[in-house]
């Protein structure tokens, strides 16, 4: 297989620094404004977000509707504050604009349930206004398929805040020509579920065996349902076809489960099958505490109202979702690669993304995603946040110590045998082109270096730099989230800067990442956390100055960027 060495000249990553969409960016602006204990800036917005919700009214789209419901939860979570007399001398005035919103929200679900929209591939197509290239990266990336918007069950617990009630389908013909278009481009393991259950599909006289009967053994799609009241004569057909399928198990499902089993006399796959889920979602979440990610994977999601590429992030109330939806329109100039499941987890997500351009050309950003800085910050090192398989920045920043250098040393032998293997092979050294023997070479040479006492200082600081050089950018633009971080992490921030306050202010910043028995990682902390609290900004200035860094995918590591100025 070919590496993927090159990196863009021009930055795709800066075509999506633009503002959040509306009621995203003003869910966060109300929850600043309540963890600042500004109840008349908290009213103010959520007369802006009230003011936009009566101007939409029944066009919202299943995104914007998800954030106005989080919005409502964050009201009922800090009601208390929210409608304080002491606080505020409108609490009456506040409780009926919570109201009106509620009542909007509920006569949303109410217009769009009574009769169920069948959208039609072209209508879909023409909707998104995407050029042919970028269709054609949409399909070869999506690792979700969402065929129904809205769900039947809406469960308290979902991982997707899914919308109640059955709002639309793709119809009958739109789901065979996305699954063939799917399938063209080799895509054919993909999620068949979003936030919605895939049972719920049906446009008379078709419903989901119709659908899945037609697919050839190509495919590898994975399918989870809840099993809708009504779907358990689906569910058994499906079975008996042998469709590959798991049931996510809730408190309310469960005696259906167990019925079903019993009148089949054989077991179904399960999922959850607990009494609580291991991540709280959708109505349990607390806007207060940092969990880990729900999402695992990196691509796009394809849904009838629209298309998304979707990031895994930390679950917190910056993303609520367990990751980050950023819209796919015609200014979108790059798309995840596709990593899925244990692919994804071993994506290091403080590392620049490998993407997909233009002419299916697959390169490395130049910079992080804003997303990836959120969950740099909300990262505090807690085995709890990390899956296994998942590589934390903290374990990352270990690798600069002596151990694992020496470890490195030792395995030199080994590491030239392994990149003989893969680049050689059976054959011969003389017969590699020459872009495979530079390739090759190149990778000896930097496992070599990263065995340098020095140049593992060097790269040590390069790490440093360039994070918070990308810390420092997205405070930069980004204010109110930086004030929502600052919430999240506020008593890390204040151990650490006990710890090392005294220190900073008597050392320049590289001698502290570089001393003897340093914990790069607690230093890195204190540092990216004073930036979220306003402090050290020209120390740290100063020290992504003086080590100014890149990322080099062929190396895999952060090393030195050319000096400006």
């Amino acid at each position: 297989m070919q590496e993927k060495t090159q990196i863009s000249q021009r930055d795709p990553a800066t075509c999506l620094s633009g503002p959040d969409p509306f009621f995203e960016e003003k869910k966060n602006a109300f929850l600043a404004a309540i963890y600042d204990n500004n109840s008349s800036d908290a009213e103010s917005i959520y007369d802006l977000i009230l003011s936009q919700a009566r101007k939409e009214g029944t066009n919202l789209s299943e995104t914007n509707e998800k954030y106005l419901r989080q919005v409502q939860v964050a009201f009922k979570k800090f009601k208390t504050f929210l409608l304080s007399h002491s606080l505020s001398n409108c609490s009456e005035r506040m409780q009926d604009k919570y109201l009106e919103l509620q009542t909007l929200i509920q006569r949303k679900v109410k217009d769009q349930s009574r009769q169920v929209e069948h959208v039609e591939y072209k209508t879909w197509e023409k909707n998104l206004n995407l050029e042919p290239w970028q269709m054609d990266l949409l399909f070869t990336t999506a690792v979700t398929f969402q065929m129904t918007s809205g769900c039947s069950n809406y469960c308290r617990r979902c991982n997707e805040w899914a919308l109640p009630k059955i709002r639309s389908h793709f119809s009958h013909d739109a789901l065979k020509s996305i699954l063939k278009k799917l399938l063209n481009r080799g895509n054919s393991d993909l999620s068949l579920y979003g936030a919605s259950d895939p049972l719920d599909w049906e446009q008379s006289p078709f419903d989901l065996r119709d659908v899945l009967s037609g697919l050839d053994s190509q495919w590898e799609f994975s399918l989870l349902t809840k099993i809708p009241r009504g779907k358990q004569n689906l569910l058994k057909a499906l079975i008996k076809k042998k469709i590959s399928l798991s049931v996510s198990i809730t408190d309310n499902n469960r005696s259906r489960v167990e019925t079903l089993e019993t009148e089949m006399n054989q077991s179904i796959t399960k999922q959850h099958n607990s009494k609580d889920l291991l991540i709280p979602a959708g109505l349990d979440e607390d806007f207060i505490s940092v969990k880990p990610s729900i999402t695992d994977s990196y691509g796009t999601e394809i849904l009838p109202d629209g298309a998304w590429i979707i990031i895994p992030t930390f679950t917190s109330a910056l993303h609520p979702f367990g990751h980050k939806k950023l819209p796919i329109t015609r200014e979108t100039s790059f798309f995840p690669v596709k990593k899925l499941g244990r692919q994804a987890l071993l994506v290091d997500y403080f590392k620049p993304l490998e993407v997909m351009g233009r002419g299916k050309k697959i390169f490395y950003l130049q910079k992080l995603l804003d997303v990836q800085v959120e969950s740099i910050l909300l990262d505090n090192g807690s085995e709890q946040l990390t899956p296994p398989g998942m590589r934390s920045l903290k374990e990352y920043f270990s690798i600069f110590d002596e151990a694992p250098r020496l470890q490195r040393k030792k395995m030199t032998r080994a590491v030239i045998n392994r990149l003989k293997k893969k680049f050689v092979g059976k054959g011969s050294y003389k017969t590699l082109t020459n872009q495979k023997r530079l390739l090759y070479k190149t990778k000896i040479r930097a496992h070599l270096d990263f065995c340098n006492k020095n140049l593992v200082q060097e790269s040590r600081l390069c790490a440093a730099s360039f994070f918070l050089e990308a810390v420092m950018a997205y405070l930069e633009n980004h204010q109110v989230k930086g004030r929502i971080i600052g919430f999240l992490i506020k008593q890390e921030a204040v151990d650490l800067r006990k710890k090392y306050k005294r220190q900073a202010e008597q050392e320049k910043t590289s001698s502290l990442f570089l001393a003897h028995h340093a914990d790069t990682w607690e230093i890195f902390r204190f540092y990216a956390n004073s930036l979220v609290m306003g402090c050290h900004g020209n120390t740290i200035s100063k020290f992504i100055a003086g080590y100014p860094s890149k990322y080099d995918p062929v190396a895999d590591r952060f090393v030195p960027a050319p000096k400006t100025g």
